[in-house]
């Protein structure tokens, strides 16, 4: 994207229409992305364009047709979104883990990711598209992604987690799982056994779909403030089976539970936030390559204040006021810019 064009984008935030700005991890390009008419589709088209997906698997898809923002964003109507609950409260995050940490200790699930979120104030001349532009310099490792849709309004996400990326046979993704500030000491227990469980579920799921598959060892992954632990896999697998990875992958138990099936069951029945686009995934599509991310370290920008959203994963072990913190330090990320 073409240096000048900050202004055309925060206009464009505010308008019936869709877009996503991206920066690739260890790219400095940005890559601007829209249709001529503004429109999203439901469907992944076989052309170029860019996909975002809610924690349900709702997918919306822009296509690549203009490389740099129009002019003027008065072709589309103004668009008027606001929140549908506040955000949750520290009483309300206590009653959650209780509520949650029984269906633990009942033998539901052996793993369920509790997630929350907390309003930031924005002066008047708060500027997405610059938020975006100090992400790109904060977290050159990370995947930054500016998207705007009528239907979900205007995100900003500067996430360290791999979905799925690469083209023809060539695939790479990762289970990555496991909080904690950066040190030398080993990790604890719980840590281990919660990025253990994403790790096996990704196996499992993609064992089937690659003709060849190898596995790190777990690393550490510096994501900003934190670290997490990280597995690494390699897949040779036909293109053809994409589309069965992106069905049955996500969500991981890495951002809802493990089972899997049963933890998603009980976070829609009784949900501690809208999740929307946060923790499903997005990224760049094209016939030659896919850059697919897990929509985390995001936020939801309002006129006047952005919403930030994180969560962690609750095993037996959990303990309250730990997990709250958690979620702090992984809202420090879009917090930076915001100040």
């Amino acid at each position: 994207m073409q240096a000048g064009n900050e202004e055309k984008v925060d206009a464009l935030c505010k308008r019936h229409c869709a877009f996503a700005l991206y920066a690739l991890p260890g790219e400095k390009k940005a890559h601007f992305c829209m249709a001529a008419d503004g429109r999203t589709e439901s469907t992944v088209s076989l052309g170029a364009g860019f996909i975002i997906a809610t924690f349900t698997g709702e997918q919306l898809f822009i296509p690549a047709e203009l490389e740099e923002p129009p002019a003027t964003a008065d072709a589309w109507t103004e668009l008027e979104l606001a929140p549908e609950r506040p955000a949750t409260t520290r009483k309300q995050y206590a009653e959650l883990f209780k509520l949650y940490t029984g269906y633990i200790h009942s033998g539901r699930v052996r793993k369920i990711v509790l997630a929350r979120t907390a309003d930031e104030a924005v002066t008047p001349d708060f500027s997405p598209c610059r938020a975006f532009m100090q992400a790109c310099e904060a977290r050159p490792e990370a995947f930054k992604a500016l998207v705007h849709t009528p239907q979900h309004g205007t995100w900003l996400f500067c996430t360290p987690e791999q979905l799925i990326t690469g083209h023809d046979t060539d695939w790479h993704t990762m289970a990555l799982a496991g909080t904690r500030m950066p040190c030398r000491l080993p990790w604890d227990s719980k840590n281990r056994r919660e990025q253990a469980l994403v790790t096996e579920f990704v196996r499992e799921i993609l064992t089937p779909l690659a003709d060849e598959i190898s596995e790190s060892a777990p690393e550490n992954l510096r994501a900003g403030n934190i670290e997490h632990l990280c597995t690494r896999f390699h897949l040779r697998m036909p293109q053809e089976n994409l589309l069965r990875v992106l069905a049955q992958l996500p969500p991981t138990p890495a951002v809802c539970g493990s089972p899997v099936e049963t933890a998603r069951e009980l976070l829609l029945s009784t949900p501690d936030i809208n999740r929307s686009c946060y923790a499903g995934y997005l990224g760049p599509w094209d016939k030659s390559a896919v850059q697919l991310y897990v929509s985390l370290r995001c936020m939801q920008i309002f006129p006047g204040f952005c919403r930030l959203y994180a969560g962690g994963g609750l095993m037996p072990d959990s303990d309250e006021e730990s997990e709250w913190q958690e979620t702090h330090a992984k809202m420090q990320t879009m917090r930076a810019l915001i100040s």
